[in-house]
């Protein structure tokens, strides 16, 4: 039987310790964080915060399975099943697509996309931005799943760990809300950043699924992470907007019908007996 482990309050302290350390000063600039490559660096080097968290404490813990565990399970592409795929990539678009359709319906369309607009103009940029934005979820990823989710999950049912890890990552986003060129700060701190807070708990319970069902691949989450993002700004989602709205509703029911999956599934798994 499974003793109960402790809560992993250090990752949370250096995950957020480290970001914020970055991103803070960048936000108190007033700058917009893209018009200078310092600035740039500044946050490109907060958001390792929850991977090097999480790369910190297995190390320090020891474990050499443990350790070799945490990065199979961020790399290898035989635990993600052929569904999966197919959902990560049809998910996000759905969403936003249903959105924009609706939003402009009600007289409120959606804005023009500036990573939609830079894409056409300079289709070789296809590659370099799918890199970029799969090094971004990947380098969170390792530390809210790889980790965080992986601890959790040996005392904490499925869904009570995708709504906790959901929580602490949705306001690690909180220097963001004051930093000028990024999408929280659209949203300032009325309803909107609410609605911000339930579409990362939302995510979370999508990523948790994804992570179960695909043999507790952090892999996995990392590329729904990054067609997630990626989705975000090319299809805009600007706070203030009706979808927003829409897409915060639609993310919501989503999530109440994977939560009804989730309490049907184990949390603690014997993932390297499953793997062919």
């Amino acid at each position: 039987m499974e003793t109960k482990s402790k809560f992993p309050w250090l990752f949370v302290l250096l995950a957020y310790g480290w970001a914020w350390m970055w991103l803070i000063p960048v936000a108190v600039s007033g700058l917009e964080y893209k018009s200078s490559p310092l600035l740039f660096l500044a946050v490109f080097m907060g958001i390792f915060g929850p991977g090097l968290a999480g790369i910190f404490l297995t190390s320090l813990e020891g474990d050499r399975e443990a350790w070799r565990d945490f990065w199979r399970r961020a790399s290898d592409f035989r635990r993600i099943r052929i569904g999966w795929i197919a959902f990560m990539i049809l998910l996000w678009p759905a969403l936003h697509l249903l959105s924009n359709g609706l939003s402009r319906l009600l007289g409120d369309p959606a804005p023009p996309s500036e990573l939609a607009g830079q894409i056409s103009a300079q289709p070789y940029l296809i590659p370099i931005v799918i890199v970029l934005y799969f090094i971004q979820a990947g380098i969170e990823d390792l530390g809210w799943r790889g980790y965080l989710l992986e601890k959790l999950l040996k005392s904490w049912s499925p869904l009570k760990a995708a709504l906790l890890v959901g929580i602490i990552h949705a306001f690690w986003h909180l220097p963001f809300f004051w930093m000028a060129g990024t999408n929280q700060i659209t949203m300032g701190f009325g309803p909107e950043f609410w609605l911000f807070i339930l579409q990362a708990v939302a995510f979370s319970i999508f990523a948790t699924l994804c992570y179960i069902d695909n043999r507790h691949s952090t892999l996995a989450v990392i590329l729904l992470h990054t067609i997630g993002n990626l989705c975000n700004d090319f299809f805009t989602l600007p706070g203030g907007t009706t979808k927003f709205h829409l897409y915060t509703l639609f993310m919501l029911a989503g999530a109440i019908l994977v939560s009804l999956v989730l309490v049907r599934r184990k949390g603690a798994s014997n993932v390297i007996g499953d793997m062919p």
